[in-house]
Order: C-alpha cells, then sequence, then structure tokens
C-alpha cells in the first residue's frame, strides 16, 4: 500500500527498515493515501486554507512532506516552516523568510530587502555557502523599533503574499505547529492570521499543530477566529488492518521478513501512535534478527523500555506523590475510573477535587493523555515502564 505514496516497489534492503528519528518517505512512509491528497490539493490551490491536528507522533509532519513532494515533481511551489523551535516572533520571521527563499529563486536578495522596508526591520545579509545552487544568505533580523510585535509574523505573511503578487506567482505554505505564534500575541495573532487568509490569493496554505484540545478549540470555537474560516483534516489513527499489513509489506524485502500475526501484535501492543509502531517494529525486527524467529513483540518492548529507564525514572520522580499514585492505578488498572470512591481508596488519591487537579497537570505535561471517557498513557512505553518497575505492586 506504500506504493501509493513512493510512487513503486520497495527497494531491497538488509538494514532494519523500520527507522525512527529522520523523516518517513518513499516507502518507509505508512500510507496516507486520502490525508496526502487532500494536502496536496489545498497546497495546489491558490488561496486554500486547511487546519491539520492531530496527537503528537501521528505523522502529520511526514503527511505534510509527503504530500510537498507530490506537488513538487508537478513543479508546484511549496515551502514548509516548523515553528515547534521558535523562541519568539523574530525567529519565526526569521524561519518563514528563509523557507520562502528556495521557492523564489535568484531574485531572493531584492525579496529579502522589499520584505525588510515593508516590516520596519533591520535586516542584515551574509554570504554562506549555499546546497541548493542559490547565493546563501544568512539572516539576522531584529525589530527596529522597540520591542517585538505581536503582528509581526502575520505582517512577513502580508508582505510575502504582496510579493508573490507583483511577480505573478503562487505558494503553497505549511506552518508546523503553527500554535506556537499565539506564545507570541495570543488571540490577537489569531485574528490577525484570520485576516491574512482571507486577503491572500496567492499563498495556500496548511496549518498543522499537535495541540489538539487547543487547535480544536480554535477551529470549533465560535468565539475564536478560525471557526468557520478554514477546512480541518483531524489526523487520526492508522487503521489497525492497514498499519500491520504495511508492516508486513515493508519488512518483506529485508533480511527479517515480518508474519501478519507479529504485525498484528505490534500494533495492538505499541497503538495508536505511528511513530511509537513504527517504533517497536523496528525493535521486533532486531529481535527476530537476533535471536532468529518471527520475533517476540513483548521481549522487544520490554528491550526498548529498559533502554529508556534513565529517561522514565526521571520523568516519574518529576511528578507528585499523588501524580505518581494515579499513574500507578492507571498502569495497573487502565480501564479504571480515577475519580471513583474505589480507586481513590484503592490507591489513596485523596478527594475528587484534588485527584482532577492533578490529572489536569498530567495531560498538561503530556505524560496523560484524553482517550474517549478515559485517561491513558502518551506513551505506551512508560506505562510498561510503571508497570516493570514494580511501582504498580
Amino acid at each position: 500500500m506504500h506504493e501509493k505514496i513512493a510512487g513503486g516497489a520497495p527497494v531491497s534492503r538488509q538494514g532494519n527498515p523500520f527507522q525512527i528519528g529522520t523523516l518517513a518517505e518513499g516507502a518507509a512512509f505508512a500510507d496516507r493515501a486520502a490525508e496526502v491528497a487532500q494536502l496536496r490539493r489545498t497546497w495546489e490551490t491558490p488561496g486554500a486554507k486547511l487546519v491539520l491536528y492531530g496527537d503528537r507522533r501521528m505523522g502529520k509532519t511526514a503527511a505534510m512532506h509527503a504530500a510537498a513532494a507530490l506537488s513538487r515533481r508537478a513543479r508546484r511551489r511549496v515551502v514548509i516552516v516548523n515553528l515547534a523551535t521558535a523562541v519568539d516572533g523574530p525567529d519565526a520571521v526569521r524561519r518563514l523568510v528563509t523557507a520562502v527563499r528556495g521557492a523564489v529563486g535568484r531574485t531572493w536578495k531584492t525579496v529579502v530587502q522589499d520584505l525588510a522596508a515593508k516590516l520596519r526591520l533591520t535586516l542584515s545579509l551574509t554570504p554562506s555557502a549555499d546546497g541548493i545552487g542559490l547565493p546563501g544568505i544568512q539572516l539576522a533580523i531584529e525589530p527596529s523599533s522597540s520591542g517585538p510585535r505581536p503582528g509581526l509574523f502575520t505582517d512577513a505573511l502580508d508582505a510575502i503574499e504582496a510579493e508573490l503578487a507583483k511577480r505573478r506567482l503562487t505558494l503553497g505554505l505549511g506552518l508546523d505547529e503553527f500554535q506556537r505564534l499565539l506564545a507570541w500575541g495570543g488571540e490577537d495573532v489569531e485574528w490577525a492570521l484570520k485576516a491574512s487568509l482571507e486577503r491572500h490569493r496567492h499563498l495556500s496554505y496548511v496549518l498543522a499543530g499537535s495541540s489538539r484540545s487547543l487547535i480544536e478549540e480554535m477551529v470549533t470555537g465560535r468565539h475564536r477566529a478560525l471557526w468557520k474560516a478554514v477546512d480541518t483534516l483531524p489526523l487520526g489513527p492508522i487503521p489497525e488492518a492497514e498499519f500491520a499489513a504495511w508492516i508486513v509489506a515493508l519488512s518483506r524485502p529485508s533480511a527479517v521478513p515480518l508474519t501478519r500475526a507479529t504485525a498484528d501484535a505490534v500494533v495492538a501492543m505499541a497503538g495508536p501512535r505511528t511513530r511509537d509502531v513504527v517504533q517497536l517494529a523496528g525493535a521486533v525486527w532486531e529481535d527476530a534478527r537476533s535471536r532468529g524467529g518471527p520475533g517476540n513483540p513483548a521481549r522487544a518492548r520490554d528491550a526498548l523500555v529498559a533502554t529508556a529507564d534513565a529517561l522514565y525514572f526521571r520523568l516519574w520522580e518529576g511528578g507528585t506523590d499523588r501524580e505518581r499514585r494515579l499513574l500507578r492505578a492507571l498502569a495497573g488498572e487502565p480501564e479504571i475510573e480515577p475519580t471513583s470512591t474505589a480507586a481513590r481508596e484503592r490507591y489513596g488519591l485523596g478527594a475528587p477535587s484534588t485527584v482532577a487537579k492533578a490529572l489536569s497537570a498530567l495531560v498538561a505535561r503530556e505524560v496523560l493523555a484524553r482517550g474517549g471517557s478515559r485517561y491513558v498513557f502518551d506513551d505506551p512505553f512508560f506505562r510498561r515502564w510503571v508497570q516493570l518497575s514494580g511501582a504498580t505492586a
């Protein structure tokens, strides 16, 4: 099924085909054909705007890059800006301008200067090596007035739209973790962003983010700026049967093909987050290679947990006693209702209001997540660590 994305059959490989920590591309990208098609349509329709959101480690960034690659093959201009680690508004503008540079081409120096004038910024350009054949430019942007302005990023978008219109160009723009903009300007940035989206006809937008509850409020709340202003694409789990079939297909040309039964066990044990499933599949592949046989998912999972012992211990120690009691309860009894009388008495959790406060803190720290009406571990391997460490005893 990955042939839909890769454009051809996977090549044979001797190494582990299941890798994390790098962008999944080609056959290594788990099939998201419908989502990729919608992302591509958005970028190839000037003025279109789509919000892509879902839980962390679900594959949003990989889907965006897969769609962008297909659009670029069709000679469409698409750039993706990652705002996840931007420290402030000027840093976000730096990333935006640098990313757009490659799509604009050799006239970039003039474009940068025009943008700086429109944004009232002090801009320094320093020649540097460039790997894509364009004159290298390093940007150092500081507001020329006193202090940063909350609307700096949307002002930059407006300036880029104006430059594209002047050059009769269109551009597909992806803003990954776009909700970070609110950290620098609050809801004022939301309304400024809406105004820009409504005016722009040469930019098309995919706004992606992993703060699911926040983004759901942004696009469904009647009092929020993006309500009915954008199309939405929630990215949920890959259906288990499809994911298992993908694991089998990706491993088939490798030195250690995995069976369907093994793949089913991997998905059931590590799901629903895409990255977690791929990580466990890789560990099972290594287990099968070193020991022979089909691979043992439970043994491979526990080996993964052991390698992260120090990390998980710090995570455990970083909580309060009540939070640790809650984690112990949910690791041992996933279906338990933490605020029930039985749970509070069994695990010494205290009053319902105190339990609710601890649950909210664990969700805020992304240790727990809401799974329907239940609270679940964000990381299934941390849940297993709690079980193995004896914390559930």
